[in-house]
């Protein structure tokens, strides 16, 4: 009892005294409180008693306080010193281990947190000072989240301590070959060593960094930035780099994201009309799971969270041997032995897993952009390996790392995607029954070719000794009126040249940061000459083409998706228009040729060519046969116009104030917006050319848009007018919601003008089923997203025109 009296006495005798104020007097306040620390730890065998934790929290709270006063003064800071020669954190770090108490713990933390901020001598450097922080933060009682996170602050403060300066490293980081010597025997017998072997005892630091890599909230942010601090000053360091190759870093960084991705589940759809948007409500599948975005689950955000920290690492680690250390395990562990055959269990046509595991890919292909972990990940899933890594410069660590991977590999003995690629895993997605499959595919295909484009060639084919030829400005004038042609004949719109004029200042921005990406990762292929001819016979362009001649059954949202791709295809500078969009040069029946004079030279080149009916590019005969479908629903409905303008005008209706809208899907185009947004002109926006007079430069024309017929020209838009009396209002309305709710027959699929019979006999041999019912609603729906899309495609048509000089007066 006279321990604690003296201790309870001392304590209230300088809560009398004014608060030290002088350095001297901090000083000597200092050392009293250290004292006093010391004393409680070894006068009591039973340190958990409530009345020695009182007093151990006391102290060290004084301990901060005096500590927190000196850092507001200029240096010299003399108790930082005497903490540091004392080794008072050494007896901190036994009473907060002892006494399980988080007010102890708490300031505990604070009062090493202070001790690395002071940037004084003798602490962070210090390996007393290291092994004291470690066993903290290792035996703590980590009761709540708070505290955790106050634990794993201290060890970021450390790792940034060492990333900016490298040299208090020897402190915290004591590789084997430091130790040999000290025991007198080596730890490498024979020069080799187990490369991926745990080394908690050389680097306790890095490994408590990763138990909390994959923790959500503060305590995981505060590890996974310490850790890529850690890894970035590997390129300062020989010995830590070293450590980090043959160390089981990349290992446990592979294994740890291959656990998360192991517990993702299938895919859920939780039906919440406030999120449904407009298009997709008005059509036949608004109840359906393809009209509603995936809820992904916390175990998928943790993943991508994982993944994310994968994508930081490699851009922070400026060392190539440990980079590619860490690429060759994600490739080996997660790659091959998880990803892929996830991908291949999941391939079955009728549905199953595949729209999960497809929804994932596209998940991760989408957020990742990292391109190094980009490629590693299309090269192996496309079955495209890159060449054969140089071992001439590899150290010996690095090679070691190598061969252990190999073993590893050998032993999971994993199929290999040379027979059975992403590519082969697409066509069946396309072929699927499953809706939610077919949907999953298409906005995958979408995000490899606008994210990552250099790998879109191997997943649509072209014809490596086609390039595209350049047609004459009367050529390109000719096919751009088709294309606008067969828009403007499914609706009547007033601001037609404003929205045209919109879209075509969107492709132009496309067009233009399409230009500067990269061709291809294959250096061999960058004197190829661009863009090239699509392969026809490609399956995967066959299959979506047959998804276009199904667009009026098709669901809503597929068709959004869909229209994506074939805009992400006619969007880039890999790939020509000639044979799917636009007629082949080839193919043009020319008018002979006059005289040489300029003049006759400049009149030739406007002259409009003709083409036989076998010429017609693939996709826009699929698009003629569905213009032509809509033409014979305006023969057989009376009013089908003016229903297709009412939806149509009611689809670009702002359902909210406008917001910027970052839920939409990438693989859906501009509908809601593109048409009726207000904004000034593209400046420069290239337009169809037209003929100039002799001496003069070409000037562009605005676009000749095809006017309606007659009997259309009449149909518009108009405000519901008042018939009387509510009842016969809603009796009209009822009405009417009962006639879009009406089948309608889609029949087979029409023939452009001019088309030959012999053309359709094997696809109409193969369509011996019965189309799918759909509603007018639904057909009305889709008309307009095919309107769109025509507009949209006729755009791009045009500014490729100038921007690739597809059109020219050669």
């Amino acid at each position: 009892m006279d321990f604690w009296s003296r201790l309870i006495g001392g304590s209230r005798a300088l809560s009398k005294t004014s608060r030290a104020t002088s350095p001297t007097e901090r000083l000597t306040a200092f050392k009293r409180s250290c004292n006093a620390l010391q004393q409680i730890w070894r006068s009591t065998n039973t340190p958990a008693a409530e009345q020695s934790t009182t007093h151990a929290r006391t102290y060290i709270e004084r301990l901060n306080s005096i500590l927190n006063d000196e850092s507001r003064g200029p240096a010299p800071h003399p108790c930082v010193v005497y903490a540091a020669s004392s080794q008072i954190f050494v007896t901190v770090t036994k009473l907060a281990l002892s006494y399980y108490d988080e007010n102890v713990l708490r300031s505990a933390t604070l009062f090493f947190n202070t001790l690395i901020d002071a940037e004084v001598d003798g602490v962070v450097d210090n390996r007393l000072f290291a092994r004291a922080l470690v066993d903290l933060v290792r035996r703590a009682d980590k009761a709540s989240d708070e505290i955790e996170g106050r634990l794993v602050e201290l060890l970021f403060g450390i790792a940034n301590n060492i990333r900016l300066q490298p040299a208090i490293l020897p402190a915290w980081f004591v590789p084997r070959a430091t130790l040999i010597g000290q025991d007198g025997e080596s730890a490498a017998p024979n020069g080799t060593e187990f490369a991926g072997a745990t080394r908690k005892d050389e680097f306790p630091l890095f490994y408590l960094l990763v138990e909390y890599v994959h923790n959500e909230g503060r305590a995981g942010d505060f590890a996974r930035t310490g850790l890529l601090y850690l890894i970035e000053t590997a390129s300062r360091s020989k010995n830590l780099e070293k450590w980090l190759i043959e160390s089981d870093l990349a290992t446990l960084m592979a294994t740890g994201l291959g656990a998360l991705y192991s517990q993702l589940g299938g895919l859920t759809f939780t039906p919440t009309d406030e999120n449904v948007p407009r298009i997709i409500a008005l059509s036949d599948h608004a109840n359906e799971e393809t009209a509603l975005q995936p809820a992904l689950s916390e175990a998928m955000d943790a993943f991508m969270s994982y993944l994310l920290f994968w994508q930081d690492t490699i851009d922070h680690c400026k060392s190539a041997e440990v980079n590619d250390t860490l690429l060759d395990h994600f490739q080996v562990l997660f790659l091959e032995q998880l990803l892929y055959p996830s991908l291949l269990e999941s391939s079955d046509v009728a549905g199953g897993s595949t729209a999960a595991v497809l929804t994932y890919l596209c998940r991760i292909l989408g957020s990742i952009d990292q391109g190094e972990l980009v490629h590693r990940i299309l090269h192996f899933l496309l079955a495209s390996s890159p060449p054969p890594e140089e071992q001439m410069d590899m150290s010996a660590s690095r090679r070691r790392s190598l061969n252990v991977l190999a073993a590893l590999a050998s032993e999971a003995a994993q199929p290999s995607p040379s027979l059975f690629n992403l590519r082969d895993l697409a066509l069946l997605g396309l072929h699927s029954s499953n809706r939610q499959t077919v949907l999953a595919t298409l906005r995958l295909l979408n995000v490899v070719l606008q994210q990552h484009h250099p790998f879109a060639r191997a997943l649509i084919h072209t014809v490596p000794t086609e390039p595209a030829r350049q047609r004459s400005v009367g050529a390109f004038n000719a096919e751009l009126e088709h294309l606008l042609g067969l828009g403007t004949s499914l609706i009547v719109e007033p601001t037609l040249n404003e929205s045209y004029d919109n879209y075509v200042a969107d492709a132009t921005w496309v067009l233009e940061s399409r230009l500067c990406l990269p061709i291809s990762m294959d250096e061999t292929e960058e004197e190829i000459p661009l863009p090239l001819q699509l392969q026809q016979d490609d399956p995967i362009i066959q299959a979506l083409l047959g998804c276009v001649k199904n667009f009026f059954t098709n669901s809503v949202i597929v068709n959004l998706a869909l229209t994506g791709v074939l805009m992400s295809l006619a969007s880039s500078h890999l790939f020509s228009l000639d044979g799917w969009v636009l007629v082949d040069p080839t193919q043009y029946d020319s008018p002979a040729e006059g005289s040489l004079e300029e003049a006759a030279d400049i009149s030739r080149a406007y002259q409009t060519p003709t083409w036989p009916a076998t010429a017609a590019p693939t996709l826009t005969a699929a698009l003629e046969r569905l213009v032509n479908q809509a033409r014979q629903w305006q023969r057989d409905l009376p009013d089908f116009d003016v229903l297709v303008a009412a939806r149509r005008e009611l689809l670009h209706q702002r359902d909210r104030p406008p917001t910027p809208d970052c839920s939409r899907d990438p693989s859906e185009p501009h509908l809601p917006e593109s048409v009726g947004r207000s904004r000034p002109s593209y400046p420069g926006s290239p337009e169809p050319f037209a003929p100039a007079s002799r001496g003069r430069s070409p000037q562009p024309i605005s676009p000749r848009l095809v006017a309606p017929s007659s009997r259309r020209g009449e149909s518009s838009v108009r405000p519901l007018e008042s018939r009387g009396s509510s009842d016969s209002r809603t009796a009209a309305m009822e009405a009417l919601r009962q006639r879009l709710a009406t089948p309608i027959s889609t029949g087979p699929p029409q023939l452009p003008t001019g088309e030959s019979e012999d053309t359709t006999t094997e696809t109409e041999g193969a369509d011996t089923e019965q189309p799918p019912v759909v509603t007018l609603g639904h057909v009305l729906t889709n008309v307009v997203i095919l309107y769109e899309f025509l507009l949209e495609l006729s755009a791009v048509v045009q500014a490729r025109g100038s921007l690739f000089e597809e059109a020219g007066y050669s």
